[in-house]
């Protein structure tokens, strides 16, 4: 036997729905009884944003009340193409068609404010109880708007994410810094105990330079380490200072000059400028950066040169390029270059820290960085930095 739908007076509606708006009012939400053709009956949408009550005899649909976008675009809730997606009138429509009620339908609508010259995004969750009123099929929805709900589920989702990228990331350094500071510890600690055994002068050099060469290796992770997390933690100090970049670019040329001596294969070549170019920036961090790219580009470059220089970039910028003609890096492995850890050969010592910790530096000295290369015809780091050190990053 088919139970009947619970009917009841319109006055005993209204009753309820009187009591049912106080609380309402405390809660931020509205409610809207509609009949079968989504026409508002009754709602509290006016007392609850303080807004004068409709003239008698004027008729609203849901959407024209909540001044939905698809609806004032169409002139009336329903006609717009895209209602026919519109899961909340679905919702509703089963809901009538079945003579039952449903539960948070939530949804995300556009919205239009008052004066309908502005879009207002709004995510809202919808339940309806089916009522008859008088023998008519009625629903009384109830409207909540959960959007500060759903930014902050959205801003927990996107931490949550990160901290699992953050959780591997610490996975990943702590794998990758194990090994760079294990090897060349062992190949000191390895090496240092084969001098006192060695009796030829010539054996003890070579023990002395494989020493002082992973002396130079752990040095450079250790700085690399403790530079790149004091600038995320934003405690790493900038001195801002005066100079010719010239004389940047001479002074790495001396530097290199000696690694490269034992490797004639290899010419390094440092193209300085006429003129000179006076910056006010942060003069070690360059030579920091173009350090780095010098020191990738010889652990890539077997044969050829490297070469590197600066030129003006317009009348306010500064160019620093390293150009090699090494292996080269595949297309697809550019993007990523300058992610923490990306090694292009994991056969080559180093822990892909390097390019990150540039890349870092430069974006603090308020520049850009970038590259060019093709596999097996070498490659072009380049950064841009103000010719004069902005007072903004400054």
């Amino acid at each position: 036997m088919e139970i009947p739908p619970y009917e009841e007076s319109k006055d005993v509606i209204q009753r309820k729905l009187d009591q049912t708006t106080m609380i309402l009012q405390n809660i931020n939400a509205y409610f809207l009884l509609i009949d079968k053709d989504f026409i508002v009956c009754d709602t509290n949408y006016y007392s609850l944003n303080k807004l004068p009550a409709p003239e008698v005899g004027m008729t609203q649909k849901v959407g024209d009340l909540l001044h939905c976008r698809n609806a004032a675009e169409a002139g009336e809730c329903g006609m717009h193409q895209q209602c026919k997606l519109c899961g909340i009138r679905a919702a509703i429509g089963r809901a009538f068609h079945k003579k039952e009620s449903f539960q948070k339908v939530n949804a995300s609508m556009n919205l239009l404010n008052d004066e309908e010259d502005k879009v207002i995004p709004c995510d809202v969750s919808v339940s309806g109880a089916y009522v008859v009123i008088d023998g008519e099929d009625h629903m009384v929805l109830t409207v909540y708007d959960v959007t500060e709900l759903q930014n902050v589920q959205r801003l927990l989702n996107i931490e949550r994410k990160n901290s699992i990228s953050a959780e591997r990331l610490k996975s990943t350094f702590i794998a990758n810094i194990s090994h760079e500071v294990r090897t060349p510890l062992n190949a000191i600690v390895g090496f240092s105990g084969l001098i006192a055994t060695a009796s030829d002068e010539e054996e003890k050099k070579m023990y002395m330079d494989i020493i002082s060469e992973n002396n130079e290796r752990l040095l450079r992770l250790i700085n690399d380490i403790f530079d790149l997390s004091q600038i995320e933690a934003g405690t790493l100090n900038f001195e801002y200072s005066e100079f010719d970049a010239n004389d940047l670019l001479r002074e790495l040329e001396g530097m290199f000059k000696v690694k490269l001596f034992n490797n004639p294969s290899v010419d390094l070549i440092c193209e300085d400028s006429v003129q000179p170019i006076i910056m006010y920036s942060e003069r070690q961090r360059i030579i920091q950066v173009m350090a780095n790219l010098i020191h990738n580009a010889i652990k890539f470059t077997k044969s050829g040169e490297i070469r590197f220089s600066c030129r003006m970039e317009g009348t306010d910028e500064v160019h620093f390029y390293v150009s090699d003609t090494g292996i080269g890096i595949p297309k697809e492995e550019q993007q990523e270059i300058f992610s923490s850890f990306k090694k292009l050969d994991r056969e080559v010592p180093g822990t892909g820290l390097g390019l990150t910790l540039s890349q870092t530096i430069i974006q603090n000295l308020g520049g850009r960085t970038g590259l060019e290369s093709e596999v097996n015809k070498g490659s072009t780091f380049w950064f841009v930095v103000p010719l004069i050190m902005n007072r903004e990053y400054n």
